[in-house]
């Protein structure tokens, strides 16, 4: 049922005799980045992966795009101007059609889309083309499409797979290094290029049994050499930004000395927690770019979990900052007579591994009752911050709390009272943090008139902290840092 208009409740309102019965409101909420602490933690990444993220860990998605896109250009030959909209709409058809090829082969294939694709992969055949073709695509650009800025998208370009045509920005062009594995994919494919799927614009049916008959032929665990090879020279060789290729160089010299590729032991030995790997002269700089992350990303997690911790507690009611910093010293054990430097900041050793305070903080979170949470909380903030750089990096914000920052804050309050610095935790870092962020959230998607989702979990009212009804219980998550990206890839580059 749509929603009523504002002139049609407005009319409703005048013509009304009376109070009548109003549908219940339904609100969406979001606890994605809740503190407004990520973007940094991205940035940084960007340092020692940049080109990555999260989701792109295969090869194969990268060169379908990527050929998609020579072969409808191929097909414009002749045509004075390329049109954009039809080279769009058959690169659409075609990463669809892998997808649901692939998934038909692999219910489980690590591709992107797949709820979205279930009516496609349900059905005996499928049109491309016409307005349910048309409303699928509008809705899939953004969000699960390989192409998307949260998938492939960003790494087609970053990793030189595609190029922006000079003439036509939304034209994107195989870059020539590419073409080799290209030519090498075609080849692969080459029993369905006349299908009116890959060889015309315009509107198309395909059924089922072809889709899964093409499977085969371009499933992600079939790379041709050449694929391989340019993938390797992209991710970690002469094509490589030098931060990728001196960070991802790093990143599989500390696999190897691992002797795996387990994400959780590449990460301990990248964060220092390795007996017999450490840097030398050349890797010194991007050694220290990744220990800094994990830094970071403990900081984040601790942050944001001090908010959560703050939600149960205001569970049982409104709170003054006060007895919130009170509660949280006692279940810290922290005597609430030490200053903040004996009972907070020197509690941990700057030394000490980053991976178990990350531990205690998920395991804590995973607990019923969260029994150890403030415990875990306090030393995790305690060990990123006695390991805060001395100064603001260049990719700090001063609202998406630099470390460095929040050490100077931290330090200043050192002879201060524990209670002191707890209060400013709970209402400076955590607090203050989420309201900034979630309010200043709600105001983009009212501007833009486009999402309705209520990010705001806590207000101040007459009785001090107050939460908001209506919202789930937040746990928050490490946040992947493109290690097990990076990893994947690098496999995939290796030779069968």
């Amino acid at each position: 049922m749509a929603k009523p208009s504002l002139a049609e409740m407005i009319s409703s309102a005048a013509a009304a005799d009376g109070p009548s019965a109003v549908r219940e409101l339904t609100v969406a909420h979001s606890a994605i980045d809740p503190c407004g602490l990520r973007e940094t933690n991205f940035d940084m990444m960007d340092l020692v992966a940049d080109g990555l993220n999260n989701v792109a860990r295969h090869i194969r998605p990268f060169t379908v795009v990527a050929w998609a896109w020579r072969r409808g250009l191929k097909l414009c030959e002749g045509q004075q101007k390329p049109d954009v909209l039809a080279l769009e709409d058959f690169v659409s058809r075609i990463e669809v059609i892998f997808a649901w090829s692939n998934f038909l082969a692999k219910p489980n294939a690590e591709l992107p889309g797949r709820q979205a694709l279930s009516p496609i992969i349900g059905a005996s055949e499928y049109t491309f083309g016409g307005a349910k073709w048309h409303d699928f695509n509008k809705v899939r650009r953004n969000s699960t499409a390989l192409s998307a800025p949260i998938n492939y998208g960003p790494g087609l370009r970053s990793m030189g797979w595609l190029v922006r045509n000079a003439v036509d920005a939304r034209v994107q062009v195989p870059s020539p290094q590419a073409e080799a594995a290209l030519d090498a994919f075609e080849a692969r494919i080459s029993d369905r290029l006349d299908h009116p799927a890959f060889s015309v614009f315009g509107t198309v049916t395909v059924t089922a049994e072809e889709a899964k008959a093409w499977a085969d032929g371009w499933s992600i665990d079939s790379l041709t050499e050449e694929e391989r090879r340019f993938a390797a020279r992209s991710l970690y060789g002469d094509l490589a930004t030098p931060s990728r290729g001196k960070g991802i160089g790093y990143l599989l010299r500390a696999a190897n000395a691992v002797g795996n590729t387990d994400v959780s032991e590449v990460r301990k030995a990248l964060s220092g927690e390795m007996d017999g790997f450490a840097p030398d002269g050349d890797t010194l700089e991007v050694a220290v770019r990744w220990k800094a992350l994990q830094h970071r990303q403990l900081f984040r997690l601790a942050v944001e979990s001090l908010l959560a911790w703050i939600l149960d507690k205001l569970s049982d009611g409104p709170m003054e900052t006060e007895g919130l910093a009170g509660q949280f010293l006692a279940e810290a054990g922290v005597d609430p007579g030490m200053t903040a430097g004996e009972g907070l900041l020197d509690a941990v050793h700057r030394d000490e591994p980053i991976s178990g305070a990350v531990q205690a903080i998920t395991s804590a979170l995973a607990h019923p009752q969260r029994a150890g949470l403030a415990t875990a909380i306090a030393r995790a903030l305690a060990l990123s911050i006695a390991n805060a750089p001395d100064k603001q990096q260049s990719y700090d914000r001063d609202d998406r709390l630099p470390l460095a920052k929040a050490a100077r804050q931290a330090n200043a309050r050192r002879d201060e009272a524990a209670a002191s610095l707890a209060r400013h935790a709970i209402e400076a870092w955590a607090l203050a943090q989420h309201v900034y962020w979630a309010v200043g959230r709600g105001l983009q998607d009212a501007r833009r008139g486009g999402k309705t989702i209520l990010r705001l979990k806590v207000v101040v009212d007459e009785g001090g902290w107050t939460v908001l009804p209506g919202r789930g219980r937040l746990s928050p998550n490490p946040t992947p840092d493109r290690i097990q990206t990076a990893l994947s890839l690098a496999a995939e580059c290796a030779s069968t």
